[in-house]
């Protein structure tokens, strides 16, 4: 833990300004060269956009988050005393994977942004990514109760982390389906995990949580304000943050040494700040599998979709989803201190059959009223 916590608040407060400013500075010029170059996400008919629209901001993700990451990380080793670097030098060797995976994440976003790629290029680029994020000594090796299940043997943990890891990455890409609605949710999540860990000392994390927050609030902006100058972050966004969300809700979900502050259920907590792309991901598989359609077929059954389809705004459908998804992690957060986590799961997954069904009924009810009238 770094004892000063006056660096420690100036490190956060550089951390965010700089990103801001970074990502300020990038997309401008981004979006002239993707309109330079005609590089646009093109309108059809699953696409909820009517005009082409670049699409390459989230190439600016990762290299802004290692620039300023890395600048802070000096300022580290040269102020803090050494068993503070001691600490920083051990989560930095956990680090090594999920760089590595992200650059393959980058390099397969990148050609599928700018020419086409096999969903099943993206998938191998994935499951790669996540078996370098393992190598490095992330995995989940405690449910805390959740399940039942405490400590997990790394025999199961590694492979069902790598899984876990896949299935957070793709859900982040599948959620990116209206205007700032991937960005919110990862905004909700990053600043609920980032609290989290800096209330477990945990300060390396903290500080990827808030950079990332930074470079997400421009580009939130120029996705859902900006009109004339709107852009997308792409499937090389969708995927890095995909990858960065499964990174840091891992780590939090971690048995952690007893020196750390303490947090009741991570593992429930973790899960929480990324529940609606992880189970309306895991609706939808469902649904296509029980239709007896490929699970992996791209479709409008999201929950965006519906809203969509309800006549809801691209920025109505944000604000719902944005304010679910952080209601529900307030919600957990304060029920595990006095409620056995599993019930609170249970309420969890009930809350959700329930939205879905009311949704499924307004449609209908819709489509009931548009047959009757003509």
């Amino acid at each position: 833990m770094i004892n000063d916590y006056y660096l420690l608040i100036g490190l956060l407060l550089f951390s965010l300004t700089s990103s801001i400013a970074l990502e300020m500075m990038a997309l401008p010029r981004i979006i002239y060269i993707a309109k330079k170059k005609g590089l646009y996400d093109i309108p059809n008919g699953r696409k909820s956009h009517i005009t082409p629209v670049p699409r390459l901001a989230g190439i600016t993700f990762l290299p802004i988050l290692m620039l300023v990451f890395s600048i802070c990380s000096l300022i580290i080793i040269k102020q803090s005393p050494i068993e503070t670097v001691t600490i920083f030098g051990t989560a930095l060797r956990k680090m090594v994977g999920f760089v590595a995976g992200s650059i393959v994440l980058a390099g397969i976003g990148i050609k599928d942004d700018l020419v086409g790629s096999r969903y099943s290029h993206k998938m191998l680029a994935q499951f790669i990514a996540a078996c370098l994020l393992v190598s490095g000594g992330l995995y989940i090796n405690d449910f805390n109760g959740l399940f039942g299940i405490n400590e997990v043997p790394a025999w199961f943990g590694v492979p069902f982390t790598i899984l876990l890891t896949v299935f957070i990455t793709n859900a982040m890409n599948l959620i990116d389906g209206a205007d700032g609605l991937a960005s919110g949710i990862a905004g909700v999540a990053l600043i609920s995990l980032g609290t989290m860990f800096f209330i477990r000392s945990m300060f390396f994390y903290s500080l990827i949580c808030v950079i990332l927050v930074g470079i997400l609030i421009p580009f939130f902006y120029y996705n859902v304000f900006n009109t004339n100058r709107k852009v997308f972050m792409g499937d090389t966004g969708s995927l890095s943050l995909g990858f960065l969300l499964a990174y840091l809700g891992i780590r939090f979900a971690m048995n952690i040494p007893s020196s750390y502050g303490t947090v009741d259920s991570p593992a429930l907590i973790s899960l929480s700040a990324l529940f609606i792309p992880l189970f309306d991901a895991l609706r939808v598989m469902i649904e296509r599998a029980i239709k007896g359609k490929s699970m992996f077929m791209p479709d409008r059954r999201h929950l965006h979709h519906k809203l969509l389809d309800l006549g809801l705004s691209h920025r109505k459908v944000m604000i719902n989803i944005v304010f679910w998804a952080q209601s529900l992690v307030i919600f957990n957060i304060m029920m595990v201190h006095i409620v056995n986590i599993n019930l609170v799961f249970l309420f969890d997954i009930a809350l959700w059959f329930g939205l879905i069904q009311l949704l499924n009924a307004l449609k209908k009810k819709q489509k009931t009223r548009f047959a009757l009238f003509f």
